[in-house]
C-alpha cells in the first residue's frame, strides 16, 4: 500500500513537468529564432565628428615614422577636419622632411568604451600609398592584450586585400569551418609584443582594400560583437543593404560575414574582449609596413617626400553604433 501511494504521489508531482514540456520547447524555439532589433546609441558624423575623440600624442607603439598630433595641432595643419560633412583623418602631405624625421599624422580614439554592439562604418575613401599602414580598430590600450583587439580594417602599402585580425591573451583561437566569405590565414589569437600576428582573415574581394576600394566609392564595414562572437562584413558602395541606409539594421539578412570569431570552447569572447575604444590611425613604415616595403629605396626615405602621401587619408561619412533593444 505504501509503495502504491508513493508512486501515485510521485506521478502527481511529475504532471506539471509533462504539461509544461511543450510550452518550454516552444518558448525556446521562439527565443532562438527571434530577430534582434537594434537601437542607435552613438553617432560620430558631420561637423561634430571629432568632439568625442581623444588625440594620441605618444610615440607610435608600432615604431612607425610618425609624430601623432594633438587635436589643436592636427586641426591647424588640416590633418583632422570636416569637409562637406565628411570627416578626414590624414597624414601631412605638404612638408619635405630631412632623412630620419618623422611625418605628422593622426591617431584618435573614442572617449566612450564599448563591450559589444553593432558598429557600422561608412567609409568612402581609405589611405593608400607606399609606406602607409592605416587601420580602423578597437582595443583597451591600457590592458592590451588582455582585453582583446579587433582590427576591422588594416593593410599596408598598395595592398589589395583587407586583413581582419583579432588579438587576445592566452586561451583564444579562431575555430575554423565557419560560414564566411574570407580566407582564414591564422588561427592563434594569442598575441604579445614579440609575436603579434593574431588570428587573421583576408577579405579576398576585388574592391575590399586600397585603390580599388576608393575607385568604387568605398563602402560600408559592419562589426557585430555579441554573445555569439565577433562578425565583420564589408559591402561595396553599390551593395549596401537597404536596412543600413534606413538606420534599421538587421544583420540576420546580410548573408555570411567576411570574418567570424565564434564564442565557444575555442574562445570565450566575453572573457577576452571588453572595454574597447574605437580607434582610427595612419602610421608609416614601422613593424609591418617597414618590414615589407618594396617600392624602391627605403621606407624611411619615402617618408621624406610629401607627394607620397597625398592620398594617405581616411574619409568617413559616419560611424553608427547600435545596441540591442
Amino acid at each position: 500500500m505504501f509503495s502504491f501511494i508513493y508512486f501515485g504521489f510521485a506521478l502527481l508531482l511529475s504532471l506539471p513537468l509533462f504539461t509544461s514540456a511543450a510550452p518550454l520547447r516552444e518558448r525556446r524555439s521562439k527565443m532562438l529564432n527571434r530577430r534582434t532589433t537594434y537601437t542607435l546609441s552613438d553617432t560620430y558624423a558631420g561637423d561634430s565628428f571629432f568632439d568625442e575623440w581623444d588625440f594620441f600624442t605618444d610615440p607610435d607603439p608600432t615604431e612607425g615614422n610618425v609624430d601623432y598630433q594633438s587635436k589643436e595641432s592636427a586641426t591647424s595643419m588640416g590633418l583632422a577636419r570636416v569637409e562637406n560633412g565628411v570627416a578626414i583623418v590624414a597624414v601631412d602631405s605638404n612638408s619635405s622632411l630631412p632623412l630620419g624625421t618623422n611625418r605628422a599624422s593622426v591617431r584618435i580614439s573614442t572617449q566612450k568604451t564599448y563591450n559589444g554592439g553593432l558598429f557600422i562604418y561608412d567609409v568612402p575613401f581609405m589611405p593608400v600609398g607606399c609606406g602607409t599602414w592605416p587601420a580602423i580598430w578597437s582595443t583597451s590600450t591600457a590592458t592590451w592584450p588582455n582585453d582583446g583587439e579587433i582590427d576591422m580594417i588594416e593593410g599596408v602599402h598598395e595592398s589589395i586585400q583587407n586583413q581582419i585580425t583579432m588579438h587576445t591573451n592566452a586561451g583564444c583561437s579562431l575555430a575554423t569551418g565557419q560560414a564566411i566569405t574570407g580566407t582564414v590565414s591564422g588561427t592563434t589569437c594569442e598575441s604579445s609584443d614579440s609575436n603579434n600576428n593574431g588570428c587573421a582573415t583576408m577579405d579576398t574581394t576585388t574592391n575590399g582594400w586600397g585603390p580599388a576600394f576608393n575607385t568604387a566609392g568605398g563602402g560600408v564595414f559592419a562589426k557585430l560583437w555579441d554573445d555569439t562572437g565577433i562578425k565583420i562584413w564589408h559591402f561595396s558602395r553599390g551593395n549596401i543593404p537597404a536596412d543600413i541606409t534606413s538606420k534599421n539594421p538587421d544583420p540576420s539578412t546580410w548573408g555570411n560575414p567576411v570574418s567570424f570569431l565564434p564564442s565557444g570552447d575555442s574562445c570565450n569572447v566575453a572573457d577576452h574582449f571588453k572595454d574597447h575604444s574605437l580607434i582610427i590611425n595612419i602610421t608609416l613604415c614601422g613593424q609591418w609596413a617597414g618590414a615589407t616595403f618594396s617600392c624602391g629605396g627605403t621606407c624611411q626615405s619615402a617618408v621624406m617626400d610629401p607627394s607620397n602621401f597625398v592620398d594617405a587619408q581616411w574619409k568617413i561619412n559616419s560611424i553608427m553604433v547600435y545596441q540591442p533593444s
